[in-house]
């Protein structure tokens, strides 16, 4: 059987490219439009230009999503032969609140779970794959499906994204909001939080805070206001916190403050650090399932990208 050579940076990586497993792989994406016209007889060697081919999953997407050299297309890696699931979850990205921000998508295929040279690492597993990347490839973030060594849950670092090729939008949701600036609002791991919630962290998080302590002076608390990220969403300082007899503040929004200051999970595995969020209720970055995106979390990205 033939098969096609594609050069990365520091190695070669041999892909079978039989056009009618191809076709088996895309059977459910016409939306990605990966399907070549070819008989179910056809053996012969994939075009280059069908490794690739990027995508806008957005009726607003810019003409820019069309060129897989635009810093902003997020290289998907999907195995052949076990695409569908994961093309099934992307073909559900356009009706998600997210969609707005993240639009661009470039696909591409590999054929054995060995060629990421992919490790885990952490307390919780976590993969990252060492993947052979073209130079105009090293400012864009890679958003990895794998059905081998497949971890339990997803994970993100700032330029990769691992996740089960039977990941659902909701998950992909929630390790794209960390790539937007968004931070967990379940408990994080001992080592992570060790360094987050001590202010050791690559970039300011979007929708959590910390502080040492739970009670403020107001001058203290007119502070924390102005240097919160959701600062625009609350009218007045005092809807942080509960005035105590002693002339302090003790942090914490009324329950009837729609957007203020509520306690997260966040840094629990640190003491005498408390991380506090924009919300009450749970949110998608505490736990996936809920798919809750609160407005203030969206008008924050469409601020920070100058909207």
């Amino acid at each position: 059987m033939q098969r096609l050579k594609w050069t990365g940076v520091s190695n070669k990586r041999m892909l079978p490219a039989p056009i009618k497993s191809v076709l088996a792989s895309c059977s459910a994406a016409s939306l990605l439009l990966l399907c070549h016209a070819a008989t179910a007889d056809s053996w012969q060697p994939l075009p280059e230009q069908l490794l690739g081919v990027t995508t806008d999953l957005s009726p607003a997407a810019p003409a820019t999503c069309r060129s897989p050299e635009q810093p902003e297309a997020i290289q998907v890696w999907l195995p052949l032969g076990r695409s569908q699931e994961p093309i099934k979850t992307l073909s559900q990205w356009p009706a998600h609140p997210l969609a707005e921000f993240v639009q661009c998508f470039h696909i591409r295929w590999y054929q054995d779970y060995d060629q990421l040279d992919c490790r885990s690492g952490g307390q919780r597993g976590h993969q990252q794959c060492d993947l052979a990347l073209l130079p105009r490839e090293w400012n864009q973030r890679q958003l990895v499906f794998i059905a081998s060594g497949t971890p339990a849950i997803g994970s993100a670092s700032h330029w990769q994204m691992v996740l089960p090729v039977h990941a659902s939008v909701d998950v992909l949701a929630h390790e794209v909001g960390h790539w937007l600036g968004f931070a967990d609002e379940y408990p994080m791991s001992s080592a992570l939080a060790e360094n987050y919630c001590q202010g050791r962290y690559l970039h300011p998080s979007v929708n959590v805070v910390t502080t040492v302590t739970q009670q403020l002076s107001s001058h203290e608390l007119q502070k924390l206001w102005q240097r919160l990220p959701w600062r625009d969403a609350v009218a007045d300082w005092r809807d942080l916190a509960q005035p105590g007899s002693d002339g302090k503040w003790q942090l914490g929004s009324a329950a009837s403050v729609a957007v203020g200051l509520f306690p997260s999970a966040t840094c629990n595995a640190v003491e005498k650090v408390y991380s506090w969020k924009p919300v009450a209720h749970m949110t998608a970055m505490e736990y996936h399932d809920v798919n809750v995106w609160p407005e203030v979390y969206l008008e924050l990205l469409r601020r920070s990208n100058g909207q």
